[in-house]
């Protein structure tokens, strides 16, 4: 095969998969759309997929609002069996709820706490320099 030949394909192949990257990449947080509801036998699946996409998000900031969505998600479906009165089953979905609200408080939290011992780290980087700058200045006055 020709060098331009294999070049073509390699562009080829690379541009198949990179569409599909970029739509693996964007996760929907939107709300009040429901796939599945607690009361659907495929149920499961969703909460795998919502399990995956917060093992994949590694920015706290992010991985708390997302809890935070799926805490939403879980409200609006605890609603929905409240109205179709399965009462044990909406019970249930706000467990979850509660653990998704809450899991959202913890890694907010962290991620505040993180931002702040980063903000001081800084700052006392920037404060050595500065230390560092004014005793230099001060050997070459005298």
């Amino acid at each position: 095969m020709t060098a331009t030949r294999k070049t073509i394909i390699f562009l080829i192949v690379c541009g198949l998969f990179v569409p599909v990257a970029q739509a693996w990449a964007k996760f929907p947080d939107d709300l009040p759309i429901v796939s599945a509801m607690p009361d659907s036998p495929f149920y499961f699946l969703k909460i795998w997929y919502e399990k995956i996409v917060i093992f994949l998000t590694f920015d706290l900031v992010k991985r708390g609002e997302r809890y935070k969505t799926f805490a939403e998600k879980r409200a609006y479906e605890a609603d929905q069996m409240m109205k179709e009165g399965k009462v044990d089953l909406a019970q249930k979905i706000e467990e979850s709820y509660r653990f998704y609200l809450n899991k959202a408080k913890e890694t907010l939290e962290r991620a505040i706490q993180k931002a702040i011992e980063n903000k001081k780290e800084q700052l006392k980087q920037e404060l050595d320099k500065k230390v560092d700058e004014i005793i230099d200045k001060l050997r070459e006055s005298l």
